[in-house]
């Protein structure tokens, strides 16, 4: 199927919006149904399974929720972000393009990916928003308003991050921020990716667990280290040149990202429906 198109994207977020609006609408007036003593089933196998017309409402709706966010994901451009700098083998991930108000901004959003090459970790990013003003329906994280690295990340052994710059539709710059290793560390050693709040994984020995996403939480936290001359002096720091299809490392010794302007803290964009 072809990559979504802003008109076709805008239309699936509007239907996403309606069917959101209708799931809610019934389950709200289903609750008011069963103003009712006794037990209830939720399951239609059971003897005390209650209906009504609200609830089908709000079950179809569910159903148009679910092949709505199907659509929307399955057709999402898979972008280049970086190249490796072990393999050079180009890492491709989904992105909506078109603006913050998409469901890939999410911070549960879960999209299958392209396969990856073995030295590839995480991905982290960075959105400068300048006078723009997103009005998305969800809270968005999107990272702080320039580039930046984790020293968590960089400790391991051989870690390399590559930051490029993507240029969205509706005028604002994003930042993908890719980190990869000659050997990938635990996964549990790793964070959360771009724009997510909470860290979900799986360890090698099959045991699931999360945690929240690091952020700093103060001008006093180092979990964020926007000073990226001594990284980049240090070849932990890589780059993409500035508007370029980031599929290659630049070959310039001066890094373009070191002085940016913008908000070096995490941005919080609060949703319309919050």
């Amino acid at each position: 199927m072809n990559a979504l198109t802003k008109p076709e994207r805008d239309d699936l977020l509007e239907r996403h919006r309606r069917a959101t609006a209708l799931y809610n609408q019934g389950m709200d007036e289903h609750t008011v149904a069963l103003n009712m003593p006794g037990e209830i089933g939720i399951d239609e196998s059971s003897s005390v399974y209650v209906d009504s017309p609200a609830y089908r409402q709000a079950r179809q709706s569910y159903a148009d929720l679910v092949a709505i966010e199907d659509e929307y994901f399955r057709r999402l451009p898979r972008l280049p972000m970086a190249p490796c700098p072990f393999c050079a083998k180009v890492l491709h991930r989904s992105f909506d393009p078109f603006g913050l108000d998409g469901l890939w901004w999410r911070s549960d959003a879960q999209p299958d990916e392209p396969t990856p090459c073995p030295h590839f970790c995480v991905l982290l990013g960075a959105v400068n928003l300048g006078a723009h003003e997103p009005r998305p329906d969800f809270d968005v994280h999107p990272g702080p308003g320039v580039p930046f690295v984790m020293p968590k990340l960089l400790a391991h052994e051989g870690m390399v991050a590559v930051v490029a710059e993507l240029a969205m539709e509706d005028g604002v710059r994003a930042y993908p921020i890719a980190y990869f290793a000659p050997r990938r560390p635990p996964v549990q050693a790793l964070t959360a990716s771009w724009a997510r709040t909470n860290f979900v994984y799986t360890t090698q020995l099959g045991e699931h667990a999360w945690r929240e996403a690091e952020v700093p939480t103060g001008p006093d936290d180092k979990t964020w280290d926007y000073d990226l001359g001594p990284w980049a002096a240090n070849n932990r720091l890589r780059w993409c040149d500035r508007d370029s299809d980031r599929t290659s490392l630049s070959g310039s010794k001066s890094n373009p990202y070191g002085e940016l302007p913008g908000i070096r803290s995490p941005q919080v964009i609060v949703g319309r429906s919050t």
